[in-house]
């Protein structure tokens, strides 16, 4: 059976739908590609507030990755809400196995309501951990390149 190119989305859920997986795989199904996906959190929300927010265990999100490695031919790897330290020391750690794909990285900061999304000691993390496997960084945070 002949493998089809697919982009991991590596995200969490956003129950309004206004964000996180649900826009991600809407988007790429409008380009063409298909689309897997490793859950990083389930958050409860409304386009105005976050309610609650479920991180995902870091050796799930690694395993989930993992998983659809093996399962797809993933020509990208499109990176949003992470939330903790620990999910993106698990996610940089699944990205230096692969380092022939290309990373988009789109660090989720806060909810368009401004609720924190990504724990404060976590942005270092990111900007050491993450930033060194993405092709492509929002020129937003540019700065966070070393």
């Amino acid at each position: 059976m002949a493998m089809t190119a697919h982009v991991l989305v590596v995200a969490g859920s956003d129950s309004s739908g206004g964000a996180g997986l649900a826009r991600d795989v809407e988007t790429l199904s409008a380009l063409g590609p298909r689309s897997c996906l490793a859950v990083t959190a389930v958050t409860v929300q409304t386009h105005e507030d976050v309610e609650r927010i479920e991180y995902i265990s870091p050796d799930l999100i690694a395993a989930q990755m993992g998983a659809a490695f093996a399962a797809n031919q993933i020509a990208a790897v499109k990176v949003g809400m992470l939330g903790r330290a620990a999910a993106i020391e698990a996610v940089a750690s699944i990205l230096a196995r692969n380092r022939h794909v290309p990373v988009v990285l789109d660090p989720v900061l806060a909810s368009t309501s401004g609720r924190a999304l990504l724990e404060e000691d976590a942005v270092d993390a990111m900007r050491r951990d993450l930033s060194r496997y993405a092709g492509w960084l929002h020129p937003i945070y540019s700065s966070w390149r070393r």
